[in-house]
């Protein structure tokens, strides 16, 4: 790649231009250039070669013997270039190839593991490898071409892109509310007669701080609990097996809301958010597998019903 010189390339291509269109207005439109730009790589490539190229006259323009010679030979390669730059850009358009996704555990069991068989026949060419991890780390040098978590972002170089802004439920099983009771306004949950689950927060270590949210009104209440857990999973199993109260995301728990297997125990303090975004490493030439699998997992959230969500603000 040493031997090749842009300004050369350039030059050729305008001569090229001026070859077909035979004249420097028309040339310069079909390049997206100005006229004075293209007499310009004209005059700087016949100055590098030592050679006349083009005829300019009040009428026409033409090239010379040595231009038209130039082109003949160059005309092939200056093809290849173009073929190389249009396949290029077609495989970037391209669905396919590997794709290697960072998730949040949580997604990743409730909206992914039920929809990627269809993912994967309606992409038979991409290959898709999902990674559930605490955090995202480095996304480029880890080698993951998008990741998908929950919470604020962080400063960082990364594009990210608000897709679900879920609410935090307060919940229990009918099984704890018969032997502890039902409290009936969060700050109950601080006489220490209640069991809560505490869940580890994983961009600090520490659990997570009980907020209630009611419109512009907020509360933090400080609750007691033997459990502390780090996975949402098993945060979820806990209270479904009737052991504590736990604060969960409202993400797939409408099926047990529903079923009568959980009570939303504050539904008039429900109004906390937790966001969930996408996270790639560039606004521009997003490749076309990254695209989709973008556009996958917001339409399959948009499908869920969602009476209980807002959309990204």
């Amino acid at each position: 790649m040493d031997g090749i010189d842009g300004r050369l390339v350039e030059g050729l291509v305008v001569l090229a231009a001026i070859a077909e269109a035979r004249s420097f207005g028309r040339a310069a439109e079909r390049l997206g250039m100005t006229q004075s730009g293209v007499s310009k790589a004209i005059a700087k490539l016949e100055d590098r070669l030592n050679a006349r190229l083009v005829h300019r006259t009040s009428r026409a323009v033409d090239l010379t013997d040595e231009g038209r010679a130039l082109c003949e030979r160059v005309a092939e390669h200056l093809a290849g270039i173009g073929e190389a730059a249009a396949e290029t850009s077609k495989a970037r358009n391209a669905v396919r190839g590997r794709l290697r996704v960072n998730v949040d555990p949580l997604f990743s069991r409730m909206i992914l593991s039920p929809n990627l068989s269809a993912f994967l026949m309606q992409n038979p060419a991409m290959e898709l490898r999902i990674e559930t991890r605490d955090r995202i780390a480095d996304l480029v040098s880890d080698g993951f071409d998008l990741a998908v978590r929950f919470g604020e972002p962080t400063p960082s170089a990364l594009i990210h892109r608000r897709i679900l802004n879920a609410r935090i439920l307060t919940v229990a099983a009918p099984a704890y509310i018969e032997r502890h009771g039902a409290p009936t306004h969060p700050q109950d949950l601080e006489s220490g007669s209640h069991e809560c689950i505490h869940a580890i927060d994983p961009s600090t270590g520490r659990p997570f701080d009980w907020e209630f949210w009611r419109g512009n009104e907020r509360i933090s209440v400080t609750v007691s609990g033997r459990l502390t857990v780090t996975d949402s999973g098993t945060k979820l199993g806990a209270c479904l097996a009737g052991f504590g109260i736990a604060q969960a995301i409202d993400l797939g728990l409408e099926t047990h809301l529903r079923s009568g297997a959980l009570v939303n125990l504050f539904p008039d303090w429900s109004d906390e958010r937790f966001p969930l975004y996408v996270y790639y490493a560039s606004r521009n030439h997003v490749p076309a597998k990254v695209r989709t699998f973008i556009d996958f997992i917001t339409d399959v959230l948009d499908a869920q019903r969602r009476p209980s969500m807002t959309g990204p603000r």
